[in-house]
């Protein structure tokens, strides 16, 4: 399957399905899941036609996976499993697929609390490293950065000079590339401190970013969308600066009408989330999604 999105839909629900021994009707699942409920019926068709069998009460609707207690046994981890899972990914490069175990693990497992935790222990360390950078107007090389343009993991050496507002992001001048670029925290391995100091500093430069991240150019546009429960909760919970730009509609979507300085930013965030908004413009940012759907075929 190539949309991880879908997958882990999938798997929540099957774990609900399998964990429940009323069950769920259809409107049931899609407000747990925080979808439509026609894209529930297409999930449960997937099952049906995988090999699940789909018990359904005549008089509630509701319905649970046969076999379930075995199901869910399969499906979910116990606590050692969790453990140890949470120690090994940890340990890895950031990388897609790091992220995708993770969010299996979110789903399929209680116990990631601690995982979460040592997340957040590592960037703050690395947070505060780049700070003492910053001070000591020293080089740091960024270990194992997870670089979504590029799709690879690499160190980079830069310049760290500046935080963004919401302190997730550095600024850097990066030598190699004779370029000022942002650094999500949470997409680098380690930072190590280096004893050069800056070489460049009359080439530091903060450039205004997008909410996606994306530095503006000359060319900025505006990308109008109507999200669903789902889309809206993702966008308040992964880009906090959005909320200002979001108009609740009477039928409980929201509109947003939002500056981006391209299409790579809110393109991946549309592509994740298809099924639960509807793009209203502008054109070419629709010839983008239709180009990028058509690569992913």
């Amino acid at each position: 399957m190539k949309d991880p999105g879908k997958l882990l839909r999938l798997f929540r629900e099957m774990n609900l399905l399998a964990s429940s021994k009323r069950g769920y009707t259809v409107n049931e699942l899609a407000d747990k899941i925080g979808v439509s409920y026609r894209t529930v019926y297409r999930d449960i068709r997937i099952f049906e036609e995988t090999g699940f069998e789909i018990i359904q009460n005549p008089q509630t609707k509701r319905m649970r996976l046969a076999h379930a207690g075995e199901i869910s046994d399969k499906m979910n981890f116990n606590k050692s499993e969790a453990e140890l899972l949470e120690q090994a990914l940890v340990s890895l490069p950031e990388s897609p697929v790091k992220q995708m175990l993770f969010d299996k693990v979110h789903a399929l497992s209680g116990n990631t609390q601690q995982l979460k935790s040592l997340q957040r222990q590592q960037t703050a360390h690395n947070f505060q490293l780049l700070a003492q950078a910053m001070r000591d107007k020293k080089q740091a090389l960024l270990l194992d950065y997870n670089s979504p343009s590029s799709q690879s993991v690499s160190n980079r050496l830069v310049e760290p000079f500046a935080f963004n507002e919401r302190l997730d992001t550095v600024y850097g001048y990066e030598p190699s590339s004779r370029k000022n670029k942002f650094f999500k925290l949470e997409r680098i391995g380690q930072v190590r401190l280096e004893q050069i100091g800056w070489q460049f500093e009359y080439m530091h430069e903060q450039q205004e970013t997008d909410i996606f991240g994306m530095p503006f150019g000359e060319e900025k546009m505006v990308v109008q969308l109507l999200l669903g429960r789902l889309a809206s909760n993702l966008l308040r919970e992964e880009h906090p600066a959005a909320l200002p730009f979001l108009q609740a509609q009477s039928d409980g979507k929201n509109l947003l009408e939002l500056r981006v300085a391209d299409y790579r930013g809110i393109g991946r965030f549309t592509m994740g989330l298809i099924d639960d908004l509807e793009v209203l413009g502008p054109a070419p940012f629709k010839a983008y999604l239709a180009k990028l759907a058509k690569l992913l075929q």
